[in-house]
């Protein structure tokens, strides 16, 4: 069941619409008119429609009925909570509304599977912070959550850079940017992405990196120059 809420001041209608669902490489959610692994014909919602009083709440439920010939694993569907813009003199009206991904999973053999198709940094930089690309391919029957104890990181020069928490849905490609803040001024190191297999291996892949703090050098190189024509200029004005 959903929980719907009005919080404003005054009654509001709402309608519930069922979308499929899928999502972008940056894990952004996208309601859809068709996606791979639908769920939407299997889903009532009830009320689909719906007035909330003002401050009060309202119960939906959802319900889900498996085809007869359905296949195990994750499938997916999109509900969006809709409230109609109010009526008034203005030309533009607007609709607002909370969508929210239902995943069902399917009894039967589960695989969480993603493969590491990508990792990337910088050969040589002057400076942080480091920017770390990723990509991740689902390939398995069931979404993999990366969160908590699960989460990922890059290990580079002795220190783990986390990469924030995220889901890959069933058959997305997920691609993970996450940035290395603090970087020594000086580095030869390697940076390395390790991300563990659903079956208890892992996959890695490692890129090797140069900082070198070229502004500082030619500062520091700069400031040589200028005490040594100091120098030589104080010496020559010495001179008898």
């Amino acid at each position: 069941s959903v929980e719907v809420r009005n919080q404003s001041q005054r009654p509001l209608e709402v309608a519930v619409v069922k979308k499929d669902v899928t999502a972008d490489p940056s894990g952004v959610m996208l309601l859809v008119d068709q996606a791979p692994y639908s769920a939407l014909p299997w889903v009532t919602v009830t009320p689909d429609r719906f007035t909330i009083p003002a401050g009060q709440r309202q119960q939906v439920s959802v319900r889900v009925a498996l085809p007869p010939d359905h296949e195990p694993g994750d499938h997916h569907v999109g509900l969006v909570f809709v409230s109609p813009g109010t009526d008034d003199t203005g030309n533009i009206r607007i609709n607002r509304g909370i969508g929210i991904p239902v995943y069902v999973q399917v009894p039967g053999v589960v695989d969480r599977s993603v493969t590491l198709t990508d990792f990337a940094a910088p050969r040589f930089a002057v400076r942080g912070p480091i920017t770390f690309t990723a990509s991740l391919r689902h390939t398995g029957t069931a979404h993999r959550d990366f969160r908590g104890d699960q989460r990922l990181a890059v290990e580079v020069a002795g220190d783990r850079v986390d990469v924030p928490d995220f889901t890959v849905m069933r058959g997305a490609t997920r691609e993970l940017t996450v940035r290395w803040e603090d970087p020594p001024w000086f580095c030869l190191c390697t940076a390395t992405f390790t991300v563990p297999e659903a079956s208890g291996g892992v996959q890695q892949r490692s890129v090797r990196m140069v900082i070198v703090p070229l502004h500082l050098l030619g500062l520091a190189l700069a400031a040589i120059a200028a005490v040594v024509i100091g120098y030589v200029g104080w010496r020559r004005r010495g001179r008898p």
